[in-house]
């Protein structure tokens, strides 16, 4: 994996990770295009078991992909958003525990297929409790990811690896990321004139 290639998975990650909801609400297109590029991300990676050339040019095909859907099929948004976060989740929870590596990855696609069927059925339902628990825990898990890559000599971002300590900081990173999201979600709610709060 490229330096480039981890820099852009943590960076990505903390958008998600702090910013999932607030992207909804202000830029959907974007916040689409960075679930697209982080699903391409992680196909490519499962695919070569490297993050290459394959890897960042699937992420924007996903990035251009998603954020042209969610202009398109805005009537369907909150689905859509629900089937790619789901399928977002289930990868990025699959990277981090090494499950790609199992019989070709196919627990790895399965657990994400899985995700993607529940989350476009729990989206709609549970909109903004889902957008920011699923923001913050895939976002912790990429930034995991990248941060692993960038220093794999450094156990405590090896997530994969089991120990108690990196399954911590994951969870205190997808904490935080879902504290300051709900702690601000009236703040982006009301400086979006005409934008529904969801539930």
């Amino acid at each position: 994996m490229t330096v480039a290639g981890g820099i852009l998975l943590i960076l990505t990650g903390i958008a998600v990770l702090g910013f999932g909801l607030f992207l909804f609400y202000a830029w959907l297109p974007l916040l689409y295009a960075l679930v697209g590029f982080d699903i391409g991300i992680l196909i490519g990676r499962s695919l070569t078991g490297d993050v290459g050339t394959l890897a960042v040019a699937l992420g924007i095909a996903g990035a251009v992909l998603l954020g042209a859907a969610s202009y398109f099929l805005e009537p369907y948004r909150r689905i859509l958003l629900g089937v790619s976060g789901g399928f977002l989740f289930g990868l990025s929870v699959a990277t981090a525990l090494d499950l790609d590596s199992l019989l070709g990855g196919f627990f790895a696609r399965l657990l994400a297929f899985a995700c993607a069927m529940a989350g476009g059925i729990l989206v709609p339902r549970f909109f903004n409790a889902f957008v920011v628990g699923a923001s913050a825990i895939s976002g912790a898990a990429i930034v995991m990811i990248g941060a692993h890559h960038l220093l794999p000599d450094v156990r405590l971002f090896d997530v994969a690896s089991r120990e108690p300590l990196p399954v911590m900081l994951l969870a205190a990173l997808a904490l935080a990321g879902a504290a300051w999201q709900t702690k601000n979600i009236a703040g982006w709610v009301h400086s979006l004139p005409g934008t529904p709060p969801g539930r």
